[in-house]
């Protein structure tokens, strides 16, 4: 270490001084014993004079070096945070900025795609026999045709309706020749029913008459039993076609009310689809200048955005110049221990190596503090 050699030099003078007095109080006491005391005296204090001045030199130096090593350790762990803070911060701008600037030239590429559907659409609509608004009249003309066709369905329903409410007045009058076959079937027992009497008043005589009798009040139970079969079904067939009329007949009124509410509702989305048409119509000229100056707009921000270039460039000089501190006082600190003699730190060293980084002029206004000036719109993006 530095203060080592320097050890035997400041021993030396405290020394010489004290040896120089010890002498002198020796010979001046010629020689004697006080004299000498005192002469020991002296080159002790001396000899303790030398040990503090060399402890106090030695505490000066290793404050020095503690400082000297301090600094460094101080270059050494902050300019590296500086740094890296600078390109993290760099690199997010210039991620953000390019991912910004790509959706920005994916929205004017969308809105070029817009602009160019509107074109289309536009002529679309008005494309003769291909336009929107000859759709839209060739659907309301099909449309109609649908309904009127529902209608006549409804119709055809209603003539089977009154058909089937026909059946019933059959029906009606086959009961009555039912009832009437009954009444028959009474009569013709009541009949046989005499002539058995008849027959068992003539005896002998009268016996074949009233197996004519037995016949015939026979066959009459088996028409009164036909007659009765015939009403039971008569009655269930009237039923089974009052059920059908009424189905139908429900049917048909709810067929018809289904079709009046499907008209309604056609006509309403008619109505609907043609003020649609309509505001297409008005709004696509609207629409299609709109898109081209919000693609305008866009490509001048994609203009401004241009600005990261510049200042990831400044960014990159001032991380380039932190970085030089911790060299800077590597040399500083080694000059000390090959001089002995601590100079100051020299800011123009660095600030003179970042100034001549410089490039644009509000740079330099920004190194030696004056105002920095707008730019104009002439000069206002630079690329490097």
């Amino acid at each position: 270490m530095l203060h080592l050699k320097k050890l035997p030099a400041q021993w030396a003078y405290p020394l010489a001084l004290g040896a120089l007095g010890a002498g002198a109080v020796a010979l001046v006491g010629d020689w004697s014993v006080l004299s000498l005391g005192l002469a020991l005296v002296l080159l002790v204090l001396g000899l303790a004079a030398g040990f503090q001045l060399n402890a106090g030199h030695a505490a000066q130096q290793q404050a020095m070096e503690r400082f000297m090593a301090d600094q460094q350790r101080f270059g050494d762990e902050v300019a590296p945070v500086w740094s890296r803070h600078i390109e993290s911060s760099r690199e997010q701008m210039d991620t953000a900025i390019a991912g910004l600037s790509e959706r920005f030239a994916g929205i004017v590429d969308s809105l070029d795609a817009a602009v160019h559907t509107a074109s289309l659409e536009a002529a679309t609509l008005e494309d003769g026999d291909k336009g929107l608004v000859a759709v839209f009249n060739r659907a309301e003309r099909d449309l109609g045709a649908v309904i009127a066709s529902q209608n006549a369905a409804v119709a055809g329903m209603q003539a089977m309706l009154e058909k089937v409410e026909g059946l019933d007045r059959f029906t009606q009058e086959l009961q009555s020749m039912a009832h009437d076959v009954a009444k028959i079937a009474q009569q013709s027992n009541l009949l046989s029913l005499n002539a058995a009497i008849e027959a068992a008043r003539a005896g002998d005589l009268g016996r074949g008459f009233a197996v004519v009798a037995k016949e015939f009040r026979m066959l009459s139970n088996l028409s009164g039993d036909t007659g009765k079969h015939i009403a039971a079904k008569v009655g269930v067939i009237s039923a089974a076609i009052a059920d059908a009329s009424s189905m139908v007949r429900e049917s048909v009124e709810q067929r018809d009310g289904r079709i009046q509410e499907s008209t309604n509702t056609i006509g309403s989305v008619l109505q609907d689809f043609r003020a649609v048409t309509d505001t297409l119509q008005r709004s696509s000229g609207l629409l299609k200048d709109e898109s081209m100056s919000i693609q305008n707009e866009i490509g001048q921000a994609l203009v401004q955005l241009q600005f990261q270039d510049r200042v990831s460039q400044i960014m990159g000089h001032v991380k380039s110049n932190i970085e030089q501190l911790p060299v800077y006082l590597q040399s500083h600190h080694d000059a000390y221990v090959q001089s002995g003699v601590l100079e100051p730190l020299d800011p123009e060293v660095l600030l003179g190596a970042l100034k001549k980084t410089y490039v644009m002029a509000d740079q330099h206004a920004i190194h030696s503090g004056a105002t920095v000036a707008e730019a104009s719109s002439d000069n206002e993006i630079r690329f490097f």
